[in-house]
């Protein structure tokens, strides 16, 4: 933003002489429309920052001189519309081009819109006021930036001895004011041409570094990642920068690599980062997601964990989320423990469940996934403890009774009978409770395998003898035996079909009840066939 006239003091009681010039200088003007008088008002209006009441009295200027030009620019200037303050400014020169403000606020309002040659179009008369005024400084600056415009205009001679000059404190002014530009490929052209013109000088060479990322950070927002990695690739082997932008820049080139599936070049980016920031949490998790995509996650753990141990409340977060840190940690462990029970690696999922419940204490659902796998874990002492937690902080919630038959061990048919006898006593008990219901039909679904198991085993029995008596002649065949292996297969397919019948009443959902009518039919099938052999 180029600098405009200083602004006013806040000073309660300055304000109040503004206001109270305002409304003598408001009468004024209701009498007559004299220029000094609406001029006068419009900065008695400015220093109480009504910018728009500003405007309208100078507006009411039949003529404006430069003065009230460069007013006008000024208040353009204050609201951001850079172009109407230029076209401002521009009449304003045109008036009065000896007036070293007016060139000044048009130089960098031209230099802000990346208007360069029109840059080189004020500086001479520029240069030649600061003469007059005799300020070493500011001719210096003018001077400087003259001879950065001349290195990149093509009808330039070259500048290369005139930047060889510089001093650290010409390049520090120069750069405090192309920083303050506000036009990102303004200032990035400028630096650039500034960097090849002192290729040795760390202060040019650590601005345009930061104006490159910055780049290509905008270009990342707008998902341009192949753009953004071909503007910061030339930088990946300077290792002269500072540690700070150093690791920048591998994090901007990591997170460009991760986003076009360059895993690899991802993984090799982001641990060069981790090298020079070995604390920063959102390094670990870079690196945790990338080995994620590539479906690595034991390689992704320890940097999950570095993640949660490094994250640090006083980091930068969302203001409109309260205990950030605290929510991002709980989350993330409680994601790692469904991924790792997704991969059935009970023991590795416990461990998140419990880092999760630990910061939730209270928290019953948290338990209740502990509890679940524990006993997935055959941790069984560890399950039964938590669950008596879960009944000492909600006691009487009839849920935690079915619970209670996750620990029982089924081994055969009989514990099968027994476990669905006391899911059906807990269902009557508290009929139309959907977390009853909602958990029977779980645990009723999750022993349906293993009867379907022994079904196929009692078949494949049943087969064998079926295809002896097919192949053997009638008088080897000891019929007495057939009917009494017949009459075993018969009572075990019946102990199914008796099974069945009792898990159909304790399911609502409609596909785990087709399956149940399935399963039985198919029992009933081998009924038959059982008595059909003489059973």
């Amino acid at each position: 933003m180029p600098p405009s006239l200083p602004a006013a003091a806040r000073h309660p009681e300055q304000m109040a002489r503004y206001a109270a010039s305002a409304g003598f200088l408001e009468r004024a003007a209701a009498a007559g429309n004299d220029p000094n008088v609406q001029y006068l008002l419009a900065m008695a209006y400015k220093r109480q920052n009504k910018n728009a009441e500003a405007r309208a009295a100078l507006r009411k200027i039949a003529k404006p001189d430069a003065e009230v030009l460069l007013q006008m620019a000024l208040l353009s200037l204050q609201e951001q519309n850079l172009e109407q303050a230029e076209e401002e400014l521009g009449r304003a020169w045109a008036q009065k081009s000896d007036h070293y403000a007016i060139a000044y606020n048009l130089l960098l309002t031209r230099l802000t819109l990346g208007k360069l040659p029109g840059c080189l179009e004020v500086l001479p008369q520029a240069i030649e006021l600061a003469k007059q005024r005799q300020d070493a400084a500011e001719l210096r600056f003018l001077q400087t930036l003259q001879s950065l415009l001349l290195t990149i205009s093509p009808q330039a001679p070259p500048q290369a001895a005139a930047m060889n000059e510089l001093s650290q404190a010409d390049e520090q002014r120069l750069l405090k004011i192309l920083r303050s530009l506000g036009q990102l490929d303004t200032i990035h052209r400028l630096l650039k041409a500034l960097s090849e013109a002192r290729p040795r000088s760390n202060l040019i060479k650590e601005a345009y570094i930061e104006v490159v990322l910055v780049k290509a950070r905008a270009l990342m927002d707008r998902g341009q990642w192949t753009q953004a990695e071909v503007l910061l690739r030339p930088f990946a082997r300077d290792h002269s920068f500072s540690r700070e932008n150093l690791v920048a820049l591998l994090v901007l080139l990591g997170t460009c690599a991760a986003m076009t599936q360059d895993l690899g070049g991802a993984v090799s980016h982001f641990k060069a980062a981790l090298k020079l920031a070995p604390n920063d949490a959102r390094l670990h998790q870079n690196l945790a997601l990338v080995h994620e995509f590539q479906e690595q996650l034991h390689q992704a753990e320890p940097h999950w964990n570095q993640f949660f141990d490094c994250l640090d409340p006083r980091s930068p977060c969302p203001t409109d989320i309260p205990q950030y840190t605290d929510r991002m940690i709980f989350a993330g462990l409680n994601r790692l423990a469904s991924q790792f029970a997704d991969l059935e690696k009970w023991n590795a999922a416990v461990s998140y469940a419990q880092r999760a419940a630990q910061m939730r204490p209270e928290a019953a659902d948290c338990l209740e996934r502990l509890f679940l796998l524990y006993n997935r874990a055959k941790r069984t002492q560890d399950a039964r403890r938590t669950l008596e937690k879960l009944k000492q902080m909600h006691p009487g919630e009839p849920h935690y009774e079915l619970y209670e038959l996750d620990l029982i061990e089924i081994k055969g048919l009989g514990d099968v009978e027994r476990w669905l006898n006391e899911i059906d006593r807990i269902f009557r008990r508290y009929p139309n409770d959907p977390r009853v219901e909602d958990r029977a039909t779980g645990m009723v679904h999750s022993v349906i395998p293993l009867i379907g198991n022994i079904c196929d085993n009692l078949t494949e029995q049943l087969g064998k003898v079926i295809d002896q008596i097919r192949n053997l002649p009638n008088y080897q065949i000891n019929w007495a035996a057939v009917r009494e292996v017949m009459r075993d297969l018969l009572k075990e397919f019946q102990k199914l079909r008796r099974i069945m019948g009792k898990c159909l009443p304790l399911v609502s959902n409609e596909d785990v009840r087709r399956t149940i009518r399935d399963l039985a039919d198919h029992i009933d099938k081998k009924i038959e066939a059982c008595r059909s052999m003489g059973a």
